[in-house]
């Protein structure tokens, strides 16, 4: 599919394309099972994810767990379609939990995760909404931060911006050789990084939130 970025064997992202951009949808495959990072619009599932997942022969009752990384509805509003279609249990972090209805679990800060075959720790990093989490797989230094790392759209930081930069501070202490937005955010214009492009990024976001700040 074309909407569709593969980042490793087990590990995609699904785009959803609007406005000048997109929202992505993290898939990982399990042998057996599969795990989403968010769920996209309330049509991306049906649109998107699921044709996907049938061109590589896997079922979409495969999905079996869902973490949202926040509650705006471009990461929550699939979450209904994968309850219609699915067993998957969802979760999200407990500050942003009463917002979303369809939530099984609610997250705390160091809390780990299984989606598909990877093991994923829970990063609380609020700032674009209170109960704002990057998921981090330890083994593989992969950062999927959903919109965490905001870069240049100041506009996305809805709470004090002191509280955004100490958590793009915890990420900077994290060791990061895949870091995987869900926005193409500027000034990088990509949604998944490598190398030291995931450093840059977090630099540029941290950057951008201390203009204006005394």
């Amino acid at each position: 599919m074309k909407d569709v970025e593969r980042i490793a064997d087990d590990l995609y992202l699904v785009k959803h394309p609007f406005a000048d951009g997109f929202v992505g949808v993290t898939v990982v495959l399990g042998k057996h099972k599969i795990g989403l990072v968010d769920t996209g619009f309330e049509g991306t599932p049906v649109n998107y994810i699921f044709p996907f997942l049938r061109e590589l022969g896997r079922r979409p009752e495969e999905i079996n767990f869902v973490v949202n990384t926040h509650r705006d509805g471009d990461h929550v509003g699939g979450n209904r379609a994968i309850k219609k279609k699915t067993k998957a249990k969802i979760a999200i972090h407990e500050f942003d939990a009463e917002i979303v209805e369809t939530v099984d679990f609610k997250l705390k800060d160091e809390d780990v995760v299984e989606l598909g075959e990877r093991e994923f720790k829970v990063i609380h990093t609020p700032g674009h909404t209170p109960g704002s989490i990057c998921l981090y797989d330890q083994k593989n230094y992969t950062l999927v931060t959903g919109d965490s790392v905001c870069g240049e759209r100041s506009e996305l930081i809805r709470m004090d911006k002191k509280i955004y930069i100490s958590s793009l501070k915890k990420l900077l202490n994290l060791k990061i050789k895949v870091l995987i937005m869900a926005h193409p955010f500027r000034p990088l214009g990509k949604s998944i990084l490598v190398g030291e492009k995931p450093r840059e990024m977090i630099y540029a976001s941290l950057t951008c939130a201390r203009a204006g700040i005394v």
